[in-house]
């Protein structure tokens, strides 16, 4: 007998039509689902228990694939080819903020923004909505690139990342809506823990040397380039100056203004108190702002949470900063009936890694981008290296 809360698996045909419930084709368990910010429905794991000799067109890979909690689709994507086991069809999909990586940026014209790429691309078969991204303040888009050399989703990457922007596909009852915004900093949710809460420092940078081209080539004069500044002054008086490099200048000619205004998105972006790990919760412990506890396996990743720790401190500082962050991962376990939120800005959104991943567009969603050169005190070395093992597996640059 189902649980009333659980949530329902339905895969479909590519063209949306035979809807298949796989409840009814036997017991679905270890329902996982889970969501990136920027991005969107990422991933999807559960296990049907049936005889693996059987085979059924509810599992061919390509098919959609929804989850459906009440009377709303919370999560949206593609099947990947399924597994036989002793315990029946372990299954996997990937979700709808991960079709940009399918299709390339092939466009007439490239302009101040990435509509004309996203729009042909869904004529051509990708499965989403764009009301209209247009040219938000801070869209970045640097040196022109070749029609159709980069990803759907290289190219929102590469117009948000500079520009204190990210971007998100919505599961919304018309479909996978893609929306670009300013990164929110209004609190959407409470977050209660009940344990300490452990935090690293990404480097700690509060002041970045900006190189851009100040003159173009003109006349048998070489193009001229300078170098201007950004800091944070609150981070300097508490902490001590560090510093850090970006090169600018593949976006062609700038003003130092125009500089300084990428600069500051960046420190924007970058929060030097960063949270280690994700927060697992349950029910009651994330709530609306009004303290009512909202229903996990509905939630995504894109909102803000407010932290509300309980008898604990907040990395051992006496003023708490940050004490909200946008969620930039979120996974249910529909078993459990619990959550891992994973903050935006954790270890992974380091600054060497947010600056890398300003000239290394090229690399496919979401694979971490390069680590580039920024000076370190040697107190943070050791977590450095620690950090490059565990995600690259490798600890050189």
């Amino acid at each position: 007998m189902l649980r009333r809360d659980a949530s329902q698996v339905v895969t479909y045909k590519p063209d949306g039509t035979q809807p298949r419930w796989l409840g009814t084709l036997g017991h679905v368990s270890g329902l996982k689902y889970s969501f990136t910010c920027p991005g969107g429905c990422d991933q999807l794991s559960c296990n049907l228990t049936v005889d693996a000799r059987y085979r059924t067109d509810a599992l061919n890979p390509g098919r959609r694939v929804q989850v459906i909690r009440g009377a709303s689709v919370v999560w949206d994507g593609k099947l990947d080819e399924p597994a036989p086991s002793d315990q029946g069809w372990q299954i996997t999909a990937h979700g709808s903020g991960t079709f940009g990586a399918d299709f390339q940026a092939s466009y007439s014209t490239w302009a101040s923004n990435p509509d004309d790429a996203v729009n042909a691309a869904i004529g051509r078969g990708l499965r989403w909505v764009n009301p209209g991204i247009g040219s938000p303040s801070g869209i970045w888009l640097g040196q022109k690139q070749d029609s159709a050399s980069l990803s759907i989703t290289d190219l929102l990457n590469l117009a948000t990342s500079r520009g204190g922007l990210t971007w998100y596909v919505s599961c919304r009852p018309r479909g996978n809506v893609l929306s670009v915004f300013p990164l929110p900093t209004t609190a959407t949710n409470l977050l209660v823990s009940s344990s300490p809460v452990a935090r690293t420092l990404g480097g700690d940078i509060n002041y970045i040397w900006l190189r851009y081209q100040s003159a173009t080539d003109s006349g048998g004069t070489p193009a001229a380039f300078s170098l201007t500044t950004v800091s944070e002054a609150a981070s300097i008086t508490a902490h001590g100056q560090m510093e850090a490099f970006a090169d600018l200048s593949s976006a062609g000619t700038q003003t130092a203004a125009a500089a300084q205004a990428v600069g500051n998105k960046v420190l924007q972006r970058y929060q030097r108190a960063s949270f280690a790990g994700p927060f697992t919760v349950g029910w009651g412990q994330l709530l609306t702002t009004g303290g009512t506890p909202v229903d996990l396996g509905a939630q995504q990743a894109g909102g803000v949470c407010r932290l509300l720790l309980t008898d604990y401190a907040y990395g051992g500082e006496i003023k708490p900063d940050p004490i909200k962050f946008i969620v930039g991962g979120y996974e249910y376990d529909d078993d459990a009936q619990a959550a891992a939120i994973t903050p935006f800005q954790s270890l992974r959104h380091d600054f060497a890694s947010l600056l890398g991943m300003y000239v290394a567009h090229e690399r496919p969603f979401p694979q971490p981008s390069p680590m580039v050169s920024v000076p370190l005190p040697r107190k943070h070395h050791n977590a450095l290296w620690w950090w490059r093992h565990r995600h690259h597996g490798w600890g050189g640059v």
